[in-house]
């Protein structure tokens, strides 16, 4: 029988005792078993031997076999997706001392493979702290920071760290850009290009970098150089996202025409996550192309998402009545009442009447502008277009509004998640000083309080909570016909306040959403009744909200004057 070499006893080991026989046998066969890929039992008998051996310099010398031999295992239990396993012998292997610092980034890798950002991140930043060569390990930190923390400012920290190590990596150049875009918006502009340009320089062809430059050049209101990169992005083999990208673009810099067309790529975009569209938009069949006639026609017009969507564009109903035979409006149940006491001339209908409709096509509510080949100077019924009964509003006044002769503010500070997710809510804390103007009621037209401000007023801020009156948008429209003018950011109810002709301040971010293409002067374009106030830089609101409490001063003003003007009359 042959005998393996493993298991012939070293010279050097004293033939006299049987324990350090039994010691070396054992080191020897726990080699064999992980030379030949059985690691488990491999590593046990190393594991037992340790224990064993009591000699200080040979006991080091097994335990560093022993480690060695672990962390071969580990990593081929890494590639093998084995997360869990790798780090139970990673574990193991810090029972010693002595043992190879970036154990604790192979640690802080697997816990990020399954889903601990928490524990990756602490064993990453042990290994920064101890290691003397880090590049690598910022840029998990980054990635860990930003992918699974969502903390965008630390990932910055973190990337810009990377960097000084990695100064040709252009993927870590177009995250700094990405990152300081999405976290400061108009700030630390010079920062957004500069990382972004040289991402470019490094990357002339990558997409992701073209798209992300044209975007922070177009915000920035660079058009000439925005126009060159988009029209680069248009070789790039760009995505559904890309294309809706470059029409929100186009629009915010009132190009229309090509604007709402690159928009209909919204259905399409990669991005969408958790976003769901009607059911309806979300097929081809029957849809219409706007390619050929329709004055035979019967025409669907469907809504898409948001309230303030269908709000803003069923303008364009009236026009798209002259061009066919027939209109039918699926519209969100909460705005029925509102659409047909407005008299639009259409029939109106929930998603759910779908099946009884009769229709040649339809169409999305958005791709009206299209149809209508509506321009800036040419948007209709800027002044406004829906109505309610007279009726209404004074059975709805009788209810909720106090009479009495003060100045009645209707205020709205925070829309949707989504108007949350891009800047456009305000703290409801700016707007204190005008809840606490003697002569004057703030309204809150808050339906959903989403993040609790209102539990928080002062009690000396006069705030009353009208939004938990609303049952649908048409008591939202007979509760803004009993304000005197309204102050909204840019959400569903400032949109209803436009299309009311209800007289509104609105206020808005440094940075708008596509379709605000004018924010200064008297009015935005779309709606002529608004107002908008414009933060000169991104959540600085104090300059709007002090502008507006200006408007506010004058407004007082004038009717203490005309009481008294009325008094003198009557005197």
């Amino acid at each position: 029988m042959q005998v393996s070499k493993r298991l012939v006893v070293r010279k050097e080991i004293p033939m006299d005792n049987s324990r350090d026989l039994i010691s070396s046998m054992d080191v020897a066969m726990a080699e064999y078993y992980c030379k030949n890929n059985n690691y488990d039992r491999g590593l046990e008998i190393y594991r037992e031997a340790i224990s064993s051996i009591t000699d200080e310099a040979e006991r080091n010398c097994v335990i560093n076999q022993y480690i060695n031999q672990a962390i071969n295992y580990a990593q081929k239990l890494n590639l093998d997706k084995k997360y869990i396993e790798a780090i139970e012998q990673y574990r193991n292997i810090m029972k010693y001392s002595g043992f190879p610092i970036n154990i604790y980034k192979n640690i802080g890798l697997c816990m990020k493979s399954i889903g601990n950002a928490d524990l990756a991140i602490k064993f990453l930043k042990r290994f920064e702290e101890i290691s003397p060569d880090k590049e690598d390990v910022y840029v998990y930190l980054a990635d860990l920071t930003y992918t699974d923390i969502k903390d965008n400012r630390k990932a910055i920290e973190y990337y810009e760290k990377a960097l000084e190590k990695n100064p040709n990596n252009f993927s870590i150049y177009n995250m700094l850009g990405h990152l300081y875009s999405t976290c400061y918006q108009d700030k630390y502009k010079d920062k957004q290009i500069e990382y972004l340009t040289k991402a470019y320089e490094l990357a002339p062809n990558n997409r992701i970098v073209v798209k992300n430059l044209a975007y922070v050049l177009g915000k920035f209101d660079e058009v000439q150089k925005a126009d060159e990169f988009y029209a680069k992005l248009m070789y790039l083999s760009p995505t559904h996202s890309d294309l809706h990208a470059y029409g929100a673009y186009l629009v915010r810099h009132q190009r229309f025409a090509e604007g709402f067309k690159f928009l209909q790529h919204r259905f399409q975009k990669e991005d969408l996550n958790n976003v769901a569209f009607p059911q309806l938009l979300t097929t081809k069949k029957k849809k219409w192309n706007i390619k050929f006639d329709i004055k035979d026609k019967r025409i669907l017009v469907h809504f898409e998402q948001g309230f303030g969507d269908s709000i803003m564009f069923v303008r364009f109903i009236d026009e798209l009545k002259k061009m066919c035979k027939e209109v039918s409006l699926v519209v969100q149940r909460q705005l029925v009442d509102l659409f047909k006491d407005s008299k639009l001339g259409v029939e109106i209908y929930t998603e759910e009447q779908i099946p009884s409709i009769n229709y040649d096509y339809w169409i999305p509510m958005m791709d009206l502008p299209i149809v209508c080949e509506t321009k800036p100077s040419t948007i209709p019924k800027a002044g406004g277009y829906l109505k309610v009964p007279k009726a209404k509003i004074n059975a709805y006044k009788k209810q909720y509004i106090n009479d009495n002769d003060k100045i009645k503010i209707g205020i709205c500070y925070e829309g949707t998640l989504a108007s949350k997710e891009t800047d456009r809510d305000i703290p409801l804390s700016y707007l204190y000083p005008l809840m606490k103007l003697p002569d004057v009621e703030v309204y809150s037209f808050q339906v959903d309080d989403l993040t609790n401000q209102m539990d928080r007023v002062p009690p000396d801020a006069n705030l009353i909570r009208l939004g938990r009156t609303f049952k649908n948008w048409e008591d939202t429209a007979c509760a803004m016909n009993c304000m005197d003018f309204m102050v909204s950011t840019d959400n569903g109810v400032m949109n209803l306040a436009g299309a009311l002709g209800i007289k509104t301040f609105g206020l808005f971010n440094r940075i708008v959403e596509w379709r605000w293409f004018k924010v200064e002067g008297e009015d935005i374009a779309w709606y002529k009744s608004i107002k908008p106030f414009q933060c000169p830089t991104s959540g600085e609101w104090e300059t709007p909200v002090s502008k507006v409490m200006e408007e506010i001063d004058k407004i007082r003003c004038k009717k203490i004057a005309d009481k008294i003007k009325g008094k003198g009359l009557k005197g």
